[in-house]
């Protein structure tokens, strides 16, 4: 294998993998969408905390890994800025999400 056609394997292979993580993206936030649509509609304090931890869960961590791996295709960006700073901004966006979705699920109806 040539060092063109193994570039080009690796530039389709990203591709595959932004458009998947694309598609992702969009239904999470077409399902954030309709929950803080939810929020909205019934001015339910429990759906509003749903949709955030759904965004938290969801769109927030794939949003940072498709940002940090495009800047890193376009500038030299350091490996452990993907070993180490990305997985821990992702956990942490993930767990302040699940304990957002917690919250919501432990809200009294009459605080709602």
């Amino acid at each position: 294998m040539s060092v063109l056609q193994a570039t080009v394997a690796q530039q389709s292979d990203y591709l595959l993998l932004l458009s998947v993580s694309l598609i992702a993206v969009g239904l999470a936030l077409f399902i954030v969408f309709h929950a803080f649509r939810g929020y909205q509609r019934n001015d339910s304090r429990r759906t509003l905390f749903l949709a955030i931890g759904l965004c938290l869960i969801t769109v927030v961590p794939m949003t940072l890994s498709i940002g940090v791996n495009s800047l890193g295709q376009a500038t030299d960006v350091p490996p452990r800025v993907y070993t180490f700073f990305l997985p821990v901004l992702s956990r942490l966006s993930e767990i302040t999400g699940l304990c957002t979705l917690l919250y919501s699920l432990l809200i009294t109806p009459g605080q709602s």
